[in-house]
């Protein structure tokens, strides 16, 4: 197991050895094996100041990480993400599995493409999606490798990520946090595997203009659920 740096990184919500979660929109999340990061431990490393746990949500008080629906077919959710620029940032990997982080374009089916090594915490890219499309992982296996996309049902049925959505004290999107889980069969469910964090970009206007402006995606016009 690795110990996630110093640099962002995105952690599981844990309370009691599961995750609050007060509906079925909500993945539940076991605690860490020993020696692991929790998801408030995480947060607090990559993003400074002390994270406490509010129910399913985190804050030190400056930053709140909003955890995001994982299913339902009435609240849009983390499945499906829209068209957009991205920069994209390894910040954990608590992994056993040699993993690569990227994404499958489209709703449905799809090939994985590669943007990161998830070994290589600190490494970063940028990526411009012109359709929507699902974050993925690709694990090394045994005999064939693994694609576990954001996507439940391309998983049959199972969830393989969580998100937050990260707001300052002025309540405006400033990022956002991805967590996955490396095995579908014999899961510890704790989605501390692969950690990603997904940027603000600045646009050349805004750049120009000493600003920033948010990733075309961050609007959270994320889709419903697909069945």
């Amino acid at each position: 197991m690795k110990n996630p740096s110093n640099a962002l990184v995105v952690g599981l919500l844990m309370s009691a050895g599961v995750a609050v979660a007060d509906n079925d929109d909500y993945t539940r999340i076991h605690s860490p094996n020993n020696g692991e990061y929790t998801h408030a431990q995480i947060l607090s490393n990559a993003l400074g100041g002390t994270f406490s746990a509010s129910g399913r949500d985190f804050s030190n008080g400056s930053i709140n990480a909003i955890r995001n629906r994982d299913s339902g077919y009435i609240h849009n959710t983390d499945q499906i993400w829209s068209a957009g620029t991205y920069n994209a940032k390894i910040i954990g990997n608590q992994g056993s599995n040699d993993a690569e982080f990227g994404y499958v374009n489209g709703t449905h089916g799809g090939h994985f493409r590669s943007l990161l090594d998830a070994e290589e915490i600190g490494s970063s890219t940028s990526t411009t999606r012109d359709d929507d499309f699902r974050w993925a992982i690709k694990v090394d296996g045994f005999i064939w490798d693994s694609v576990y996309t954001s996507r439940d049902h391309d998983n049959y049925g199972k969830d393989m990520m969580v998100s937050y959505t990260l707001y300052n004290a002025s309540n405006a999107i400033i990022g956002s946090v991805l967590f996955f889980e490396d095995k579908k069969h014999f899961s510890d469910k704790d989605f501390n595997d692969v950690a990603v964090l997904l940027s603000i970009v600045p646009a050349p206007q805004a750049a120009a203009m000493g600003g920033l402006t948010l990733l075309a995606g961050f609007g959270m016009t994320r889709r419903r659920r697909l069945a």
